[in-house]
């Protein structure tokens, strides 16, 4: 279970697994400089700053349908259910911008590595609960998909991937009350629901 700020949680997690594989390895760690290389900005506004090496950009949102209609859960007070967390899959666009073409097939590479490495997260719950294991998908786009993206940037196709991230909830602040049923209706009258009195005492009509 997760607030809302579980989308900036899962976007700090990615960048977290980047860094820990470009770190680690002695022909990209110069290449990368530090971790603030890796942005979350959309690849226009990343290719401003010469400083910045992959863009992590999180560009769709989508319900996930599986689990659109699970139950509602019991809150803190009998009397009240927990509205169902919004389940959503998370989209992200993966570009590499090193400083040259040979780079890029470098970043490009270890990045899928780190991220089929790691393919499930663990997400800490800040309230102490079991928290979020989310999966990270290598999204197959064809070419015609991806150049839309880049159509929808308005910049000239660059050499990039996408990935889906699921299930990330988002928890309801919205309650619904309920009563505890304490009568029981038949077609012989209505009496106390549980209490062991005798069936056939008279219905109380006062009701």
């Amino acid at each position: 279970m997760s607030s809302y700020q579980v989308l900036a949680a899962t976007s700090e997690a990615l960048r977290d697994i980047l860094w820990d594989a470009y770190n680690a390895d002695t022909v990209l760690r110069p290449i990368v400089g530090n971790k603030q290389a890796i942005v979350f900005s959309n690849p226009t506004e990343t290719a401003r700053d010469s400083a910045n090496r992959i863009s992590l950009w999180l560009y769709q949102v989508t319900e996930n349908e599986f689990l659109k209609n699970q139950p509602s859960t019991r809150g803190n007070s009998h009397q009240s259910l927990q509205e169902t967390p919004l389940a959503l899959n998370l989209f992200f666009l993966v570009t590499p911008f090193g400083p040259s073409g040979g780079a890029d097939h470098l970043l490009l590479g270890l990045t899928m590595q780190a991220l089929y490495d790691n393919a499930i997260i663990r997400l800490p719950d800040s309230a102490g609960g079991q928290g979020e294991e989310l999966r990270v998908i290598f999204s197959r786009l064809s070419l015609e998909e991806l150049t839309l993206i880049w159509q929808a940037l308005r910049e000239p196709y660059r050499l990039s991937v996408c990935y889906q991230v699921r299930v990330t909830r988002i928890d309801s602040r919205r309650t619904m009350q309920h009563a505890r049923a304490v009568t029981v209706h038949n077609d012989l009258g209505i009496k106390p629901a549980g209490n062991g009195s005798d069936a056939n005492e008279l219905p109380d009509r006062t009701l």
